[in-house]
């Protein structure tokens, strides 16, 4: 068991070593990844960092599949996956979000595990593109879908281990709106994925919103109305325009009321349509 030293930031080399110690302090502990956020809490805590275990800034691609590890950085994450088409809504996400500070420094396990971060880029990219999460927990490893874990949080102390993305010949976007150009979170945010046939018709289409509410969550009633269909900017739009208010509550907030979120919706999933059908053409 490891000792408890008397100071507000401990540093493990170890995954079990950090769900011991959120095991024994409970509510008093967090844990953190690259600080960008979870360093705004101003009550006093015990920070548990995971930056010296070696295997959680791992990332692997091949053919099959992108395994990212859970303390890769935004920046590491686009480096990897860039020119991918299929992973394009990630890399995307990685590489736009905030300031090249902050992408140099924020984490994928801080992005998808922070509960009161609500603008998160790569949470939705990566709903689109049918990610699963392996958690430690001191019973052992276990997978689930991303869906799954944002919907229903673990109730136990874990640890997000890695994020598994399959590998498909399907093409993906990832659209954003912004108050300003640059250091601005997301007003909204639409990921898309979906194989395109030579006729147009979207199959297996997955359609993840960000920012509206306070988690990202996929669009299902808009995906069952387009999928396998022969869909443009144009009809898409017209479809998402008819849903936005029925399945979705706009999050009101400084940067931006609900309302808003929601009448932009519409075109930003156009433009993700848009994105997908120019790669698919050029491939």
């Amino acid at each position: 068991m490891m000792e408890i030293p008397q100071q507000s930031l401990i540093s493990v080399t170890r995954v079990s070593q950090a769900l011991d110690l959120l095991t024994r302090l409970g509510e008093t502990a967090t844990v953190m990844a690259g600080g960008t956020w979870v360093m705004r809490e101003a009550r006093e805590r015990t920070f548990i960092s995971l930056a010296e275990i070696p295997d959680l800034t791992d990332i692997t691609l091949d053919d099959q599949v992108l395994v990212v590890g859970a303390m890769a950085t935004h920046q590491d994450i686009c480096n990897a996956v860039i020119g991918a088409p299929d992973l394009a809504a990630l890399a995307t996400a990685a590489g736009k979000s905030a300031t090249p500070a902050i992408r140099r420094m924020a984490t994928l396990g801080g992005n998808l595990c922070t509960r009161d971060f609500h603008s998160a880029d790569l949470a939705p990219a990566l709903l689109a593109l049918n990610a699963k999460v392996t958690l430690e927990t001191s019973s052992g490893r276990e997978t689930l879908s991303l869906e799954d874990y944002l919907n229903t949080p673990v109730d136990r102390p874990h640890i997000l281990h890695h994020v598994t993305v399959p590998r498909t010949s399907r093409r993906s976007a990832h659209v954003r709106l912004m108050q300003r150009q640059a250091g601005d979170y997301p007003l909204a945010v639409v990921s898309l994925s979906a194989a395109i046939h030579p006729d147009g018709t979207l199959h297996d289409l997955r359609i993840a919103v960000g920012s509206v509410e306070e988690r990202a969550r996929r669009w299902h009633a808009l995906e069952a109305l387009c999928d396998d269909q022969k869909m443009t900017s144009d009809s898409i739009r017209a479809h998402a325009a008819a849903r936005a208010s029925q399945d979705f509550v706009g999050r009101d907030a400084v940067d931006g009321q609900g309302w808003y979120r929601l009448r932009v919706l519409p075109a930003l999933v156009a433009q993700a349509v848009s994105d997908i059908s120019l790669t698919a053409q050029g491939a």
